[in-house]
């Protein structure tokens, strides 16, 4: 697993909210330089965790379907199954669910013939069941991932003690904190009210 600190989480979270803000942007709220955004950039490219910059297209809008496409397979079929379906390009997203009931679920986008016929463009030698279920309608989608709950450590923005699992997060004017307790943010919280009243 890959080390991160406060810096490179915050710089994450910038980059998931909005891959277009600009490294200018990003040191600012982070309270850095625009050198040290770039190269922890750089960094966690070449380590992988950046995979890649992209945009989120809102296929309701040019026409194209969304679906879920859910197949059982028996065991010793499922990663055949798996590999034939991610070489297509409507497959978007694809899941293996460790239940006994082996299934995998996919994402899917594009013509809704084309989605209705992919049964027709794998081989099904093992498949028990294949569904197609268009998406009526999307209430929420976020490729994001919860940086400060995760199992990244973090330092603690008031108390520098290194915490793992839970941290408390807070905005103060645009940018984000880390804190192990809500005690410790709350002290932070008055210092920060402190220094705004002396400036």
């Amino acid at each position: 697993m890959v080390e991160l600190d406060n810096l490179d989480v915050k710089i994450l979270t910038h980059l998931q909210g909005n891959s277009r803000k600009s490294f200018n942007e990003i040191a600012k709220n982070c309270l850095t330089s625009v050198p040290t955004v770039n190269s922890r950039v750089n960094r966690l490219l070449e380590l992988g965790v950046i995979r890649k910059f992209t945009i989120d297209i809102d296929n309701s809008k040019i026409g194209i379907t969304e679906a879920i496409l859910l197949v059982n397979a028996s065991p010793n079929a499922i990663n055949r199954v798996a590999e034939e379906l991610m070489a297509l390009e409507e497959v978007k997203e694809l899941y293996v669910t460790p239940d006994s009931d082996t299934a995998i679920v996919s994402r899917i986008a594009g013509d809704m013939q084309r989605l209705l016929g992919i049964q027709d463009r794998i081989d099904l030698a093992g498949v028990i069941n294949i569904s197609v279920i268009p998406v009526k309608t999307q209430f929420k989608k976020d490729t994001t991932i919860p940086l400060a709950s995760s199992s990244i450590t973090l330092t603690c923005g008031y108390c520098d003690r290194k915490m793992t699992g839970n941290a408390v997060r807070k905005k103060f004017d645009d940018k984000d904190y880390f804190f192990c307790c809500d005690t410790c943010k709350g002290e932070f919280e008055k210092k920060y009210v402190k220094l705004l009243e002396k400036a």
